[in-house]
């Protein structure tokens, strides 16, 4: 294809028009107006004034190319090889050539700030971009220089033109991956604009899923924000909780991560011949939450990176799913620089949108000054209105109630566990259901157990007629020797019947499940001793309440107070604190708590259950309204203040 004059021929000068058309002259590199073609489109994709294509000898500074902007011939750039400047030059060039650019900023001609900013091109290491922006330009440099970035590859002037790599799809050429961030920045909204660019990326890098996550603060969890073909999340979800760890966990991996799919074997029988399992040949336990998050998903490879803008902390990362490989090494640091170009813009929606709330709150603090401000009457009134209210709170008792979550309780409970190694052949019942004593709540599978109950049948009888004949030929030793095998092939017959027996799970007692799901259970494989089902009795119900610990000595015991269910809110069940544990439990964010044991004072209803969670209120005695409003900002500021 012929390339020369191709740049100057753009009808436009969109960014992705310009990067084609210099990816386009890759092919161009023999030719004599290479270089100023590069510098010319260079200058257009940076929005630079002037550009310079630089090289190296051993006495300075040759100049290979230049270009100009001819709007800005009225303030041209200083020229860089100047004597004065060689010093300046050679220390940015030291400094691109160590990160990749360098910017310096100096005057012009008539006295205006003008930004030098020196790329390195990856092909020429004697070689040197030079571009002039003039300082409206300045707050976009971190932008520009990424767009420098994205062709700085190009091969140097004379150079054969490179072969393409055979591994290089279609999916994860530039073309494409600027396509795809050019779609999602035609959406005014940052929720259209994330969910356009995570389905834009799924079809161009041929990704099963790809999942955008957010944090609003440096410190704050990661948030997902958008899945590919996905318009609603729904947050409770097992595979959103994994996926938004996984997210959290690349934020700690600055050159992203790279999983490949799990290999298996075939299934493998057990030596004991009880159990079929699964040997998995996996890696060390690295990466936690990527590994949780594939082995939910089945056999995929994950790739994910942290996303930054200059040396600020990661505030999102993207992670894609492949049915294949995942991307190598070098196209993900290609798919990493493209959509550090997106940053920007994603990070200028977001705080757009979540600016409207400080603007409300901002109108709401004007509205509030007028209308207490110049209007007299409305401020004698609010004033009177206020000297009331602190009369009222100084000198006004007010009946103080301690909050706590509450849960409903028995000592009655029984676990019922799987007595041998096996597999689930039936599972009847799930948390919640109400049993009867006797009642069949799981089935394991005996098919192993009556196969081994049967040669046991077989060797007994095979064992007596040994006995027995030896005995009819006088052979007294062998009929001992067949006797004591009769004995232990009985025994062992005997322990296999019971173990069928104990396949079959029963309810000891009237009651309830409250632990044990049926879909769960339902054809799992199990161990000796695994909890299947726990059942606790309706029965001798009492309340559990977890309180502050800043409320803690306020509650004594035989307080009274009232339980709210979740399941009926609207009714109120009285209780009496009959004793208070001195001992903290640390509760996660919510602080130490302490737990109280209280009893119901109203008959059992037949709707209660073990594990009702709900709020309980305890009377702590009258209180100054004052105090009661205050008391723990006045705690908190003793804490602050004292020394």
């Amino acid at each position: 294809m012929s390339t020369p004059g191709l740049v100057t021929a753009l009808p436009t000068f969109s960014a992705r028009e310009l990067v084609l058309a210099l990816h386009a002259l890759r092919g161009a590199s023999s030719q004599a107006d290479y270089a100023a073609q590069v510098v010319a489109a260079l200058a257009r994709l940076m929005r630079a004034q002037q550009g310079w294509w630089l090289s190296e000898a051993e006495g300075g500074w040759r100049l290979l190319a230049q270009a100009h902007d001819e709007a800005a011939a009225g303030d041209p750039a200083p020229d860089p090889l100047r004597a004065d400047f060689t010093a300046d030059l050679l220390a940015l060039a030291q400094r691109a050539r160590t990160q990749g650019f360098a910017s310096l900023p100096q005057r012009s001609a008539q006295g205006s700030t003008q930004w030098l900013v020196a790329v390195q091109p990856e092909r020429a290491a004697s070689d040197l971009w030079l571009l002039c922006l003039p300082d409206r330009e300045r707050p976009h440099l971190n932008e520009l220089v990424l767009r420098a970035q994205l062709v700085a590859d190009l091969p140097a002037p004379g150079e054969a033109p490179a072969a393409a790599p055979a591994g290089d799809s279609p999916q994860v050429t530039w073309a494409p991956l600027l396509d795809a961030v050019l779609f999602a920045q035609r959406h005014d909204g940052f929720e259209p604009a994330t969910l356009a660019l995570v389905n834009a990326l799924a079809s161009t890098l041929g990704a099963q899923q790809v999942a955008l996550g957010w944090r609003d603060e440096a410190s704050a969890a990661v948030r997902l924000v958008a899945l590919s073909h996905r318009d609603k999340l729904d947050r409770f979800a097992h595979a959103v909780v994994l996926t938004e760890s996984a997210l959290d966990e690349a934020l700690d991996h600055e050159e992203g991560v790279r999983l490949d799919a799990v290999q298996r074997t075939d299934d493998a029988v057990d030596p004991a011949g009880t159990a079929l399992v699964q040997i998995e040949r996996a890696a060390p336990q690295a990466l936690p939450a990527h590994r949780l998050l594939q082995q939910s998903l089945g056999n995929v490879s994950l790739a994910s990176l942290p996303l930054t803008s200059g040396h600020s902390a990661p505030r999102a990362a993207l992670l894609m799913v492949f049915d294949g490989e995942p991307l190598p090494a070098d196209q993900l640091a290609r798919l990493l620089l493209a959509l550090r170009v997106a940053l920007p813009w994603l990070e200028s929606l977001h705080w757009r949108e979540r600016s409207l709330t400080l603007r409300a709150k901002d109108d709401l603090r004007r509205r509030a000054r007028l209308w207490l401000g110049p209007q007299r009457l409305g401020m004698k009134l609010a004033t009177g209105v206020g000297a009331i209210a602190l009369l009222v709170a100084l000198f006004v008792d007010w009946d103080y109630r301690v909050g706590a979550s509450a849960q409903l309780a028995t000592d009655s409970t029984r676990i019922l566990s799987a007595q041998f190694d096996g597999r689930v052949d039936e599972a009847l019942v799930s948390a919640g259901q109400t049993v009867k004593e006797g009642e069949l709540l799981a089935q394991l599978d005996v098919r192993d157990l009556q196969n081994q109950a049967a040669d046991a049948r077989a060797e007994v009888q095979r064992y007596t007629a040994e006995a027995d004949k030896a005995r009819a030929q006088g052979a007294l030793a062998e009929a001992e020797i067949g006797n004591a095998r009769t004995a232990q092939a009985q025994a062992r017959l005997a322990r296999t019947v019971e173990l069928i027996e104990l396949a079959a799970n029963r309810a000891p007692f009237d009651g309830v499940v409250v632990e044990g799901e049926k879909r769960e259970l339902q054809g799992a494989p199990v161990r000796k001793g695994d909890k299947l089902y726990r059942l606790a009795r309706v029965e001798k119900l009492y309340a559990t309440l977890q309180v502050p610990e800043r409320d803690a000595a306020q509650l004594k015991p035989g307080a009274l107070g009232e339980l709210t269910l979740m399941t009926r809110p609207d009714e109120e069940i009285p209780l009496r604190v009959l004793s208070v544990i001195p001992v903290a439990q640390i509760k996660g964010q919510e602080g130490n708590q302490f737990a109280v044991r209280a009893e119901l004072l109203a008959p059992a209803a037949d709707w209660w259950r073990p594990g009702m969670s709900g709020n309980a209120r305890v009377e702590a005695g009258p209180r100054r309204i004052i105090w009661v409003l205050t008391h723990r900002l006045v705690d908190q500021l003793r804490l602050w203040l004292w020394w």
